[in-house]
C-alpha cells in the first residue's frame, strides 16, 4: 500500500498543468505451495524527461507502473495473475490487465492542447520447461487491443495484436549455447489512410524467426555472441505502439557482441 503526488508546471501549456495524488495498491497471496495470486490497482502521472527517476518501486505486485508515454500522460493500471509451478521444472501463469488513459495531444503548432482517453487491455500467459539440465523450452501468448480516439489517435481508432513466441534454448557445460525462437504475429486493426481521416481496416500475419550462438569464456570472464534477427527477412505490414522502441524488425539484421567482465 502507498502513494504518491505529482505536481507539474509547463509554460508550454495549461493541458500539461497537473497536481495528482496516485494511491497504489498491491496484493501477493501464496494460497499453496507453488502458487502466487497477484493483483493491482494505481494511479500514475508520466513525468517528464527531466524528472524521470523516481525512487519508487517500478512494479506493484509485479505490474509495471511506468511506460514511455508522453508527459503528463495520467493513467489507472488494473491487474490480476496467477503464477503456477506445476512442477521443479515445469512452471507457467496468466496475467491480465487495463489502463485507462489521459493523454495529452499536439495541435498544429505542436503544442498539447487537449486531453483525450484511450484504453488498452492486455491477456498474457506463458510456460516454461526445463526438459533437461542443458535444454529449456518456453511458449507465450500475448494479447493487446488498443481503443483511441480517430481525431487524436496517431493514426490509430482500434487495433487487435496476438503475439505467440515459440523458443528453445540450449547450453553446454562447455561455455557454448544457442537460441532459437520463432514469432506468429496476427494484427488487425481500423488505421488511417490520410490526412483527411479516412480510416479503413486492416492487419497482416506472419513468422519471425530469431538465432543466437555464444560462447562464454573460461571463468566467466565474458561471452561472445553472433547472431540473427528476422532470418528468414519476412516482409509484414504491422503498427508498432511503441515505434522509439521498435518490437521487431523490418529486415533481416545480423550482429555481433562480445561483453568481457573483470
Amino acid at each position: 500500500l502507498g502513494a504518491s503526488g505529482d505536481f507539474i508546471e509547463s509554460d508550454l501549456s495549461d493541458t500539461f498543468d497537473q497536481n495528482q495524488f496516485n494511491p497504489k495498491l498491491g496484493i501477493t497471496w501464496n494460497p499453496c505451495p507453488g502458487t502466487t495470486l497477484r493483483a493491482a490497482a494505481f494511479r500514475v502521472l508520466k513525468r517528464t524527461l527531466i524528472t524521470n527517476q523516481t525512487l519508487e518501486p517500478t512494479q506493484v505486485a509485479g505490474f509495471n507502473q511506468f511506460f514511455d508515454d508522453a508527459s503528463s500522460t495520467e493513467y489507472w493500471r488494473y491487474g490480476i495473475a496467477v503464477d503456477q509451478k506445476f512442477h521443479a521444472n515445469l512452471y507457467g501463469g496468466l496475467e491480465l490487465s487495463k489502463r485507462d488513459m489521459e493523454v495529452p495531444v499536439p495541435s498544429g503548432s505542436g503544442f498539447a492542447t487537449t486531453r483525450v482517453d484511450w484504453d488498452e487491455s492486455v491477456v498474457r500467459s506463458y510456460l516454461y520447461w526445463t526438459a533437461h539440465e542443458w535444454l529449456a523450452i518456453n511458449a507465450e501468448y500475448q494479447f493487446e487491443h488498443f481503443e483511441r480516439s480517430k481525431d487524436f489517435g496517431f493514426g490509430l481508432a482500434d487495433l487487435d495484436s496476438h503475439r505467440v513466441p515459440l523458443g528453445i534454448n540450449f547450453f553446454h557445460p562447455s561455455g557454448l549455447s544457442a537460441m532459437v525462437k520463432g514469432t506468429y504475429f496476427d494484427q488487425s486493426g481500423e488505421f488511417m489512410q490520410n490526412f483527411a481521416f479516412d480510416f479503413e481496416n486492416g492487419g497482416d500475419n506472419f513468422w519471425l524467426f530469431d538465432a543466437v550462438i555464444s560462447y562464454r569464456l573460461p571463468k566467466r570472464f565474458g561471452l561472445i555472441s553472433i547472431g540473427a534477427i528476422n532470418l528468414s527477412d519476412q516482409s509484414f505490414r504491422y503498427y508498432d505502439t511503441d515505434p522509439v522502441n521498435p518490437a521487431i524488425q523490418p529486415e533481416r539484421m545480423f550482429f555481433a557482441r562480445f561483453t568481457l567482465s573483470i
